[in-house]
């Protein structure tokens, strides 16, 4: 049964702890930056909040990197909420709150419940509640969010999530038959059997075996809470810049950056009409169609603040990137996009990429110096957006003090050994989190115990902590190229 609170909404299962890099301050000014907009400055005091935070990973380790900035986590689960305070308490963070509302209490609460925000971000979530709940959504962001601040709200969207409709309602059905873990998992394999068999819908949308194959690869926690619910519904994204509107907010771009560039990212016998096009909804609903988008992440911002081309040109000079561990050093890139693999060329991403293999951030204005960007600053803000779209690159934030992140990490390293689930951790000099992989946690604690493991001392400590976990190759790839880059991005203290 569900919890009365629960407004329709799965309620029985934990939510997996997820971080989403799209939330982030520095991530969503550096891709403002790119469009042309003054966003708020990472670097001076600022405040965020997160509506639907589950358990708190994106808005515990966001606040642990940028110690700068006052976070807030919003949910109505008790559990989620009490796991977030748990592990904010052990890392010792006192930038960071976590307040147990639904949207409907925090949409008519007093006005002291939160400050005036310069960040209001969302993930998910607006797809798999209620109409009311939307709507209240978009009440706390008219009320809180601040004059020139920035709403980033993620959703699935038409059409590409239509053909999942069906799906949902196998899932969702099988669920109730026999619960959540057993529904899904006979819901989901009454799906693969009806693929197998030649189902109609599979034959005319192919993209739904894709979408299916991807949807097994989740843990049930996480497929309850986006397929379960009794309000799931892709939204359309005509509708959603209207509410936008309403709240006293105008549409800027995408967090996803390779969608601010139709050169990549619309298939070329539409960018010509897309083009054309200058009615905003008109124009983001074709794009969706050109794209058959499934998932976006819009960013809205009150009162929109253009830069001057001059201002412009100065905030993309400034803006600091660093290479990822795993990043090529040059040559040409292939990337998978929504519309099939588009080429890099080597000319335009080879002198970028080389210029931050050695793992030092580099500004802007340094990389358009090179003899390749010279008068083409256009051209190396694209191999910018499209490097950190692919997650090779990454906006850097000002020096910033290592220890809360470092703090932080020690609990999910800790909890990790204890057998918790958590894939990421925190990188104060990205004010952002690296995805990391459990042998590598373990690693981290092991190193955090004993600075001066290495080779099959690691190995050893690592299999102690869990022996499914020590694959000698993986610790040495991760010796040898992970814990330098995680020691100078602040991941780890360096023991030198």
């Amino acid at each position: 049964m569900k919890p009365a609170w629960s407004d329709g909404y799965h309620a029985d299962l934990a939510y997996p702890a997820f971080f989403h890099r799209e939330l982030t301050p520095a991530w969503l000014h550096a891709v403002l930056t790119a469009l042309g907009h003054r966003a708020p400055d990472p670097a001076a005091p600022y405040t965020w909040c997160e509506l639907g935070c589950g358990p708190g990973l994106t808005t515990l380790l966001s606040a642990a990197t940028n110690p700068g900035g006052t976070f807030h986590g919003v949910d109505f689960d008790p559990a989620a909420i009490a796991h977030a305070r748990g592990l904010a308490a052990q890392a010792e963070l006192g930038n960071v709150r976590f307040l147990q509302h639904s949207f409907a209490e925090l949409a008519e609460a007093e006005d002291s419940a939160l400050p005036p925000l310069d960040f209001i971000v969302m993930h998910g979530v607006l797809s798999w509640i209620s109409p009311d709940n939307r709507r209240a959504v978009m009440r706390i962001v008219e009320r809180w969010l601040k004059p020139g601040g920035i709403a980033c709200l993620g959703y699935m969207t038409q059409p590409g999530s239509a053909p999942m409709m069906a799906m949902q309602r196998i899932l969702r059905r099988s669920a109730e038959i026999t619960g959540a873990t057993t529904g899904l998992a006979s819901g989901l394999a009454l799906m693969r059997k009806l693929r197998d068999g030649g189902a109609g819908q599979f034959a005319v949308v192919p993209e739904l075996g894709a979408q299916l194959d991807q949807v097994m690869m989740h843990p049930p926690g996480h497929l309850a809470h986006e397929f379960l619910g009794g309000h799931w519904e892709p939204l359309h994204v005509a509708d959603m810049l209207a509410a936008a509107e309403q709240a006293g907010c105008s549409f800027i771009g995408s967090a996803t950056p390779l969608e601010n560039i139709d050169a990549v990212s619309l298939p070329g016998g539409t960018q010509a009409t897309i083009g054309a096009l200058s009615d905003t909804a008109l124009r983001e609903t074709a794009k969706d169609i050109a794209r058959n988008q499934t998932l976006r992440r819009d960013i809205y911002q009150r009162e929109p603040r253009p830069l001057t081309p001059a201002e412009h040109r100065q905030a993309l000079q400034t803006q600091q990137f660093a290479a990822l561990p795993g990043a090529p050093a040059g040559g040409a890139l292939r990337f998978d996009t929504r519309i099939g693999p588009v080429d890099g060329p080597a000319p335009m991403f080879s002198p970028l990429l080389k210029a931050l293999s050695s793992g030092r951030p580099a500004s802007f204005g340094s990389l358009l110096a090179l003899p390749a960007y010279a008068g083409h600053g256009g051209m190396l803000n694209q191999a910018c957006q499209m490097l950190l779209w692919a997650g090779h690159l990454h906006p850097c934030l000002p020096a910033t003090a290592a220890a809360p992140a470092q703090a932080l990490n020690r609990a999910l390293w800790r909890a990790a050994a204890a057998g918790h689930d958590y894939g990421w951790l925190a990188a104060p000099a990205l004010g952002s989190g690296l995805p990391v992989t459990r042998p590598a946690m373990l690693a981290a604690h092991a190193l955090d115990l004993d600075p001066s493991l290495r080779g099959e001392a690691l190995l050893a400590a690592v299999r102690a902590l869990d022996p499914e976990a020590a694959d000698a190759g993986r610790l040495a790839a991760f010796e040898r190229e992970s814990l330098p880059a995680w020691q100078r991005l602040g991941v780890l203290a360096n023991s030198s």
